[in-house]
């Protein structure tokens, strides 16, 4: 249709010209909080406190990310895509299913990117069953710290930090009440996804907590291709957690959150070909507990501002397969302790403040195949690996006169590690991380910054002892039901990875622009890492020539997989970000991209992106209770794969939504969202599959208090 095709192409130049009239929602502005150049009214400073500073946002050197509860509200996210997908530099990978998604920051995988959730590691990863479990109705906020964090996050940081934290009484209970309640209810068309929660909430004396149950059940997802993924599922998640004011600075907190999903999809759940014996229909469980406490204590001393946590976080994976009956499961059990503390000091006219900590921690994983004669899965070895840091990281500010200002970040860490598995000799290791960091402050208005950063990260057990099958292929000669393997070989003698990144960026705020009270900030950064010993898996796919003389069957093999370090790899990029407010009005996007090679041959590597982005705008309108905004997803062609196969094009994607508290009603509010509107078939780089179609979406909540 003429009328659809020209808004169609309206929305794809409006994506293109996005970057050069408005970028925005890395910065604080996710939510309806901002962030502040010194002088700015408290209420606007946000901290990022992922970065272990008390600098706002802007002022922070270096590119970072707060969503807060009331965009999480709005948004209303049923995964990690849709949580993740505006957050520059960050991809959610593995299709469209929840038990497939894993994660990339800034071209580097799952293993370079630190999971924490409410300061507890989630260091669960697998190359086909997702990477992180927990449902986004029960965050209050979402961080994300990009580029090199090893410093103060040690092995796997080289990408960045994403942190979440879940709710607490104190984010929905108003002032002067003391106990509440919130039912909430939704439905959406895309996957047919029912969806039901209920929260307590409360606070006596010293105390406070809150208990939270959600529930969703899910089918298939329709595709903006026209096809469905088949993706039935059903989720409950609980969080149970409460904290006590005892005096003297002294506040002691404790907490459980639990994740429960069955689902039956195909046994490799980023894996979108049709269902058959070599992807074979499972019923597949997953389970995660985190449990934690943690003790904070602040007395009135600038010397002292402690918090130490300790957690155990158990994750698992079971699948069992509808035809064979075969049993396959993967278990991971994190138990670490971090303790900090926070000190401020003056040496002669500048005010210093270090932070100091140290942690420990421990992956004892369990790998199970009912099929092997020792029970032993291939590609996931039993075994544990230890790690154990300690770090500082100092943060001053020099008052340079007319000058301006000089914001100094100087950090170390130091890491030993150990990894283990039954029958193979023990790897360890350790390593120095450094970063340095300034941010020049020549105007309230301008921030110039800069930082160099060193980390790196400790092969896992699944790189150093693969084992097993990794894939099986029909007989080249033979066909099913002959079938043939490619094998996993391990690698103990694998090198840590090693890398450092560059970067430099600029930000900009200004008030009172072209209205009273508006506000506008930019800010924007380029990078580059260069990366040593790089872990990759390589696959040496090949049929040996066996398979093609007769008896045919043995031996015959389709090669050999293993862990192998790359020499010399640099990933190169850029992100900028900004946000305009005006009364009512909020204005927001960001744009971003990524790109990598082997500098030895030259050839495609890491997760790379095109340049891509979003651009939203919503208005609040007061009298009404109602706000309603919209928002562009766009990305450029991508052709940079290793393979033509893994070129995509160009796309821009419509999303709707608005919300409405009624003013005889005010307990209530209704949520209603149309994404992908116009039902474009588009697709992801490295995703393999069409994304979902129109999906039309309704929300229901009720919050009381007394």
């Amino acid at each position: 249709m003429p009328f659809m095709k020209s808004w169609r192409a309206m929305l794809t130049a409006g994506a293109a010209a996005a970057p050069l009239v408005l970028v925005a929602p890395a910065l604080a502005l996710e939510g309806s909080d901002t962030d502040a150049s010194p002088g700015a009214e408290a209420s606007d400073v946000i901290i990022v406190t992922t970065t272990r500073t008390q600098l706002s946002n802007f002022d922070y050197p270096g590119m970072a990310s707060a969503m807060t509860l009331e965009t999480l509200e709005q948004i209303r996210p049923i995964d990690l895509t849709e949580l993740l997908r505006d957050m520059p530099g960050v991809e959610v990978a593995g299709g469209p299913r929840r038990t497939g998604q894993t994660i990339r920051l800034r071209g580097f995988g799952r293993q370079n990117v630190t999971l924490l959730v409410d300061g507890a590691r989630q260091n669960f990863s697998s190359a086909h069953d997702g990477v992180l479990f927990l449902d986004p109705g029960l965050l209050r906020r979402v961080e994300t710290v990009r580029g090199g964090a090893s410093a103060l996050y040690g092995s796997g940081a080289s990408g960045g930090v994403i942190a979440f934290e879940t709710l607490r009484a104190a984010d929905i209970l108003p002032d002067g009440r003391n106990a509440g309640a919130r039912l909430s209810a939704g439905y959406r068309t895309g996957n047919e996804e029912t969806r039901g929660s209920a929260a307590l909430f409360g606070r006596s004396g010293v105390f406070d907590g809150m208990a939270a149950l959600s529930l969703r059940e899910s089918g298939d997802i329709a595709l903006g291709s026209g096809l469905d993924l088949p993706a039935d599922d059903s989720t409950v998640s609980g969080l149970v957690s409460g904290g006590a004011d005892l005096g003297g600075g002294l506040r002691l907190e404790a907490g459980w959150l639990g994740f429960r999903n069955s689902a039956v999809e195909p046994n490799n759940g980023q894996d979108l070909s049709v269902v058959s014996a070599l992807n074979p229909l499972v019923d597949k469980d997953v389970t995660t507990d985190t449990l934690r406490a943690r003790a904070l204590f602040d007395p009135e001393t600038a010397l002292i501002s402690l918090d130490v946590s300790v957690y155990r976080n158990e994750a698992a994976v079971d699948e069992v397969e509808r035809v064979s009956g075969r049993q396959v499961g993967r278990d991971l059990t994190t138990t670490g302790l971090r303790a900090e503390n926070r000190a401020v000091f003056n040496l002669g006219a500048a005010e210093l403040a270090l932070v100091t900590g140290a942690e420990w921690y421990r992956d004892r994983q369990v790998g199970f195949d009912s099929a092997t004669a020792n029970n032993q899965r291939g590609g996931v070895p039993t075994g544990e690996a230890e790690f154990t840091g300690a770090w500082a990281q100092l943060e001053t500010t020099l008052d340079l006169g007319g000058a301006g200002a000089l914001t100094l970040l100087p950090g170390v860490r130091f890491d030993e590690f150990e990894t283990a598995t039954d029958g193979a000799p023990s790897v360890s290791d350790d390593a120095v991380s450094s970063r340095l960091a300034a941010s020049w402050a020549p105007t309230p208005s301008v921030r110039l910054f800069a930082s160099w950063s060193e980390s790196f990260r400790a092969p896992s057990l699944n790189e150093l002892y693969l084992s097993g099958t990794h894939f099986s292929l029909p007989h080249p000669v033979l066909g099913p039901p002959v079938f043939i393997t490619n094998v996993f070989i391990p690698n103990p003698d694998l090198r840590p990875e090693t890398s450092a990144t560059t970067e430099i960026g600029a930000a900009f705020t200004r008030r009172d622009l072209m209205a009273s009270g508006d506000r506008l900030e930019i800010k924007g950064a380029w990078f580059q890492t260069r990366a040593d010993d790089l872990i990759n898996l390589g696959v040496n796919f090949a049929f040996s020539p066996t398979c093609f003389r007769p008896p045919f069957f043995q031996p015959c093999s389709a090669g050999t997989s293993f862990s192998q370090n790359v020499a010399d790899a640099e990933l190169t990029g850029f992100e900028i970000a900004g946000a305009y407010t005006s009364g009512p009005l909020s204005l927001a996007g960001s744009v971003s991209r990524v790109e990598g090679e082997d500098r030895a041959t030259g050839a495609p590597l890491g997760a790379l992106q095109p340049v891509n982005g979003q651009v939203s705008a919503r208005y609040r309108f007061e009298a009404w209770g109602l706000d309603a905004g919209g928002r562009v997803r766009f990305a450029g062609e991508f052709d940079q794969g290793a393979s033509p196969a893994e070129d995509r094009g160009g796309f821009a994607v419509l999303d709707l939504s608005a919300g409405w508290q009624p003013g005889f009603a005010r307990d209530v509010r209704v949520n209603l969202g149309v994404e992908n509107v116009f039902d474009t078939d588009y697709e992801r780089v490295f995703a393999g599959v069409s994304e979902p179609g129109r999906t039309v979406r309704i929300d229901l909540t009720w919050t009381g208090a007394w």
